[in-house]
């Protein structure tokens, strides 16, 4: 999730939970903004300044996160019925090629350096380590059942995933792949989000009602 940059754009992310939204940070894409439709496969491409649709493109079986790297040039979408990360040049909309992911890829999060990404597989209760430049596993890490969402911490040295029936946030050291902490949160978190210092952690839990 990268910085919204109206408030147009920041009530479409409250009022659409359901989908996934990424606004690129290069200067040619700064006003277009990529939502994933887990029923429709495939991508909406939206002006953010018009809130027009501008463009729509095939986004594999399922697609449900979406990412962006940072200097824009890749679009990392995940696949979840195919099992893999799907990546598109965001200028033409192509794909150009494919990263393995575990199975039933559901969230992710990129390294503020732009790699590796961190992937949560709901089937098999695991966060897969992918390095996006040799396409090759680093680690698969065992966390809670039904791992959803995925969160960085600023400088890099902590990824979160959220378990949604252990109702757990796992907190990931990001050079020993450890866990080095698991804590308590409401039913069913779904999304994990840093603020921009990097001192606080926010949760959201679906059936729980919280933050």
């Amino acid at each position: 999730m990268h910085v919204l940059k109206d408030k147009a754009m920041k009530a479409l992310l409250t009022t659409s939970a359901a989908l996934a939204i990424c606004l690129t940070t290069a200067p040619a894409f700064a006003n277009r903004v990529f939502v994933s439709n887990e029923k429709g496969n495939d991508i909406t491409v939206i002006d953010s300044n018009t809130m027009e649709v501008i463009g729509t493109f095939p986004g594999g079986n399922r697609p449900r996160g979406i990412t962006i790297s940072p200097d824009g040039k890749e679009l990392y979408v995940c696949a979840s019925d195919d099992d893999l990360v799907r990546v598109y040049d965001p200028e033409t909309m192509q794909e150009t090629h494919t990263l393995p992911s575990g199975p039933d890829p559901e969230l992710f999060v990129l390294h503020p350096s732009g790699n590796p990404l961190y992937i949560a597989n709901e089937d098999d209760n695991l966060v897969t380590v992918v390095d996006v430049k040799t396409h090759q596993v680093l680690a698969e890490i065992p966390v809670g059942v039904e791992p959803e969402g995925m969160g960085v911490s600023p400088d890099g040295k902590v990824v979160i995933n959220t378990s949604e029936t252990t109702n757990m946030a796992h907190f990931i050291d990001t050079e020993t792949f450890e866990i080095t902490a698991n804590v308590l949160v409401d039913s069913r978190p779904r999304f994990a989000q840093y603020n921009p210092a990097g001192t606080k952690l926010y949760v959201s839990a679906e059936i729980g009602g919280t933050v």
